[in-house]
């Protein structure tokens, strides 16, 4: 089996190095075709851009398709469209000693200013101008605008109003089953003040906050091009109200706050796009980074062009996986803006590769081979390393295109496209500014300013550093080989991971929208205070059902089965009554008989007077002298659900209550409420996360086996990349994260990630040749410890930023990434190679004998470019002799993979 793995493996590198060498020796011999053949390419596909889609709907993004919610919605679209919205503002006054707080009369005074500066709000749209009593939403023709404010008591008249003494204030509130004169029925106090504050006999002597609720007719409309749906008219009177709310001259108010459906868009919308800038400093702060470690400081060896060239190839990359993932038709969500982060670290990473493999080619074969040569050995070597890399990743996103959750679906489109075009472009577009840098260097150019020529008398001189080359020669491969540091280490690995393992049970699944806001958002000072007076844990839901005969007195009964099921399921609330259409109908003085050709008439009549507030719960299609009800609907209210599985459950129960009857023909009632959205997808997010987690690691592991030929190794590696994941997860539930949609997609895309970590030391280790587990080991840290770590910093960077980030969806990527990048670090430089030193597999060749003329180990390099080390180990070998047998493989092994991890200032840098 292992020789058999081993076969594969060496077949599938003999394929990818002479296929990446021919590429190199093509691309080196036309670098100007090649940049402007790829350059074409990338500007066909950024074509594809005429077809973007913006898509931020929830129903789109992450509900599942086909589902039943998605279904139920589209019934509620086409027989109760939204009518209107519902701005709203909260003010607050604290009650000192003797006043009354928001129900003091100069308070209500200047709220009632504010009120009359409302009425007056023009909303305009397409140039046509709507005034208050043409936007204004009444519940019947010809009625009042209905508006939930304390002035409703008085009906608006500001001639009372405006005359009004705290003691009627406070004489008016106190009054017993206290009627709506305005709209109608029962007057619910508690929905308009809160913090009331009474004395002993009861009575309300104050109050700290006050809410008002208008009601604007929706005239809604679906923008195409970005997948909203918009009410440009409803926004522009939304804007001009918060204007008026906002404003400093509510003197009589310690804070007032303002919610509006376009205010919670355009900041949601601003957290995003403001935070986007983060994004272009971050691309500097790499390029930088770049251009200080990808050459040496000298007017010759510095690669400031050529780290350009690099980033640009990463941001191509992002184009084409925008232009031809737009072309496929998948639409571009909120969590995709993390994309251009992700891609930036995984092609800098590549990019570092592919110049160490090149400073890594012996001087004499600099000398002795062309420009387009040198580029054919470099990519033979480092190409196969990147593709590796590239495959790892590309696999995780593969799996993920396979999910029900749309949003899901397309980013792994978008990222699988990225992350596939990055390999291509930095092999074709980066390789050929390598091939004409590498020219600049023979004509000796200055690397900034090419066109000038060096002098012939100018030497160049080499300041870079070497000390995390030196960290992992004298100090970390030192401690790991000492026994005591070895258990210390193996504790904490499995200690953290029992105490992730808790901690993962224990995160919660939750989301919500309102994370997407920036802080200090206006919104959600609304919130803060409509949390604090008017907590609303209750959440509404209604009944629906349509294409019944409402006439018969059996579809009655049914109905009223439903609704006493209702009533009595564990899950709703009696703090709330359930008040139905049906019930009050019945129950009305003047319908004698609410059956046969007597239920329409009842009907109307009772509509049209006691039964007032149920207009929009029916959908009645009248002609003539007949009307015929098309959909009915019900309200009800759930209990206080504070988790997520509290909310499922829930869900699950009103939803087996309704199905639990069958009306004729065989139609069926069903429940929905606009959480129902959420819900559904919090009701599969864990075991979509959980699948799609399996899967990613399971062909991760194929990957992996087929790079390694070792099963052993390749379980070792699969088990540090799920400490990893576990781990982040802890991180997560400390770090007030919770498992939602944009976790689980960061979650997935951090698979590819972590295995980069521990891979390529496993694959140091079983391609070693030094004769114990422990030397192998320490030449493994030496030869790949620093790529791969700077393979994390690298990473680091490029999302660094995003600590910064107001967003939701940026600050979770930081968060989950770092988490990542910390572990990962942990787990493939610490934790692997404690593992291999114990209990890892044989190396890939025998270990062979000393020869009679050395006397130590030596290592030879094979015209084929492959490292074969004859390591020729004298009994017993002296502990210097070890250390430098040690140190030449590891040097040796990296040159020949793509790493430079330990440089000589005595050797000057190669052209």
């Amino acid at each position: 089996m292992a020789s058999c793995l081993r076969k594969v493996s060496d077949k599938i590198n003999h394929v990818l190095e002479t296929a990446f060498y021919r590429l190199g020796v093509t691309i080196g011999t036309h670098p100007i075709k090649t940049l402007i053949i790829t350059t074409l390419f990338s500007a066909l596909c950024l074509s594809g851009l005429v077809a973007f889609q913006q898509e931020s709907r929830l129903r789109k993004l992450w509900v599942p398709r086909n589902s039943q919610v998605l279904k139920d919605l589209d019934f509620i679209d086409q027989y109760f469209p939204a009518t209107f919205v519902s701005p709203t503002y909260i003010g607050t006054r604290v009650p000192v000693s003797g006043d009354a707080g928001v129900l003091e009369a100069a308070a209500l005074r200047q709220l009632f200013m504010l009120h009359e500066d409302v009425l007056q709000i023009n909303a305009t749209a397409d140039g046509v101008v709507t005034p208050w009593s043409s936007i204004a939403y009444s519940r019947s023709e010809g009625g009042n605008y209905w508006a939930s404010s304390i002035f409703a008591l008085w009906e608006f008249d500001g001639s009372v109003i405006n005359n009004l003494t705290t003691s009627d204030i406070l004489a008016k509130v106190n009054e017993m089953n206290l009627l709506d004169p305005w709209n109608g029925g029962l007057y619910k106090l508690s929905n308009i003040i809160g913090g009331i504050q009474r004395d002993a006999n009861g009575s309300i002597t104050g109050a700290e906050a006050i809410q008002g609720v208008y009601r604007i007719r929706a005239n809604i409309t679906l923008n195409t091009a970005t997948g909203e749906e918009i009410d440009n008219r409803g926004d522009d009177w939304s804007k001009k109200f918060e204007a008026i709310i906002l404003r400093d001259s509510w003197t009589q108010f310690t804070e007032l706050a303002v919610f509006t459906e376009y205010g919670l868009n355009e900041q949601s919308a601003e957290a995003i796009n403001g935070d986007i800038r983060l994004l272009s400093i971050g691309y500097v702060l790499i390029l930088v980074y770049v251009i200080l470690n990808l050459g040496r400081y000298n007017r010759l060896y510095h690669k400031v062009w050529l780290s350009v060239s690099g980033i640009l190839s990463t941001g191509l990359a992002v184009g084409v996986s925008f232009g031809l993932c737009s072309a496929m038709g998948f639409f571009y969500g909120p969590v995709h803006s993390v994309l251009p982060f992700l891609l930036l670290g995984i092609g800098v990473d590549d990019m570092f590769v592919i110049v160490q493999v090149w400073n890594t080619i012996a001087p004499e074969e600099h000398e002795k081979h062309t420009v387009p040569e040198r580029l054919g050995m470099c990519l033979k070597r480092a190409g196969v390393s990147v593709t590796v890399t590239s495959i790892t990743d590309l696999a995780a996103f593969l799996i993920g295109t396979i999910t029900i959750l749309p949003a899901l679906q397309s980013f792994c489109v978008y990222a699988g496209v990225g992350v596939l075009f990055d390999l291509v472009l930095q092999v074709t577009f980066f390789a050929a500014t390598l091939a004409l840098d590498a020219r600049r260097i023979e004509e000796r150019r200055d690397a900034c300013c090419f066109c000038v020529r060096l002098p012939e008398d100018w030497k160049p001189f080499n300041t870079q550093g070497q000390w995390l080359s030196r960290y992992f020669t004298n100090y970390h491969t030192k401690a790991l080989a000492v026994l005591p540091v070895k258990i210390i280490v193996i504790l904490i690995t499995l200690g953290l991971g029992g105490f992730s393992i808790w901690a993962a049970t224990q995160i919660d699944i939750r989301f919500n929208f309102l994370w997407f806001l920036p802080g200090g958002s206006y919104i959600l000072d609304h919130d803060r205070l409509s949390g604090q007076y008017f907590p609303t844990s209750s959440i509404r839901f209604s009944v629906y059902l349509a294409d019944v005969d409402y006439t018969n007195a059996g579809v009655q009964d049914q109905l009223s089965t439903i609704i006493n099921m209702t009533r009595a399921d564990e899950f709703v609330t009696d703090a709330a009554p359930v008040d139905t259409w049906l019930e009050g109908l019945q129950s009305w003085p003047n319908a004698t008989n609410t059956t046969g050709s007597y239920f329409y008439p009842s009907l109307e009549s009772y509509l049209r007077t006691s039964g007032v507030r149920f207009a929009s719960a029916l959908n009645i299609t009248r002609g003539g002298n007949s009307s015929l009800i098309e959909a009915s609907s019900f309200s009800a209210n759930f209990i206080d659900l504070p988790h997520s599985r509290d909310e499922i459950n829930a869900l699950n129960s009103i939803n087996a209550v309704v199905d639990s009857v069958t009306f004729p023909n065989g139609r069926k009632a069903f429940a929905y409420s606009r959480f129902f959205l959420g819900w559904t997808v919090n009701e599969v997010i864990d075991r979509e996360l959980v699948r799609n987690l399996l899967l990613a690691m399971g062909a991760v592991f194929i990957v992996t086996l087929l790079l390694l030929a070792d099963i052993l190794a390749s379980l070792y590696v699969l088990v540090c990349v799920v400490f990893t994941v576990v781990d982040t997860v802890m991180v997560m539930h400390f770090w007030d994260l919770t498992i939602n949609t944009v976790t689980a997609v960061i979650l997935i895309l951090s698979i590819g990630l972590a295995v980069d970590y521990c891979a390529h030391i496993a694959h140091f280790f079983l391609t070693c040749q030094l004769p114990t587990r422990q030397e192998r080991v320490s030449a493994s840290l030496i030869g790949a410890g620093v790529a791969v770590f700077n393979g994390g910093l690298s990473t680091f960077l490029a999302f660094v930023l995003l600590s910064a980030s107001s967003s939701y969806i940026f600050s979770s990527f930081f968060k989950i990434l770092f988490a990542v990048v910390l572990f990962g670090l942990w787990h493939g430089l610490v934790f692997l190679p404690v593992v291999l030193s114990l209990i890892g597999p044989a190396s890939h060749t025998e270990v062979v004998g000393p020869t009679e003329s050395s006397g130590k180990g030596t290592i030879e390099g094979p015209a084929n470019g492959d490292v074969e080390m004859a390591a020729k180990t004298p009994e017993p070998a002296a502990d210097n002799e070890k250390k430098e047998l040690v140190q030449q493989a590891g040097s040796m092994w990296a040159e020949s993979r793509g790493y430079s991890p330990v440089e000589d200032d005595r050797v000057p840098e190669v052209v």
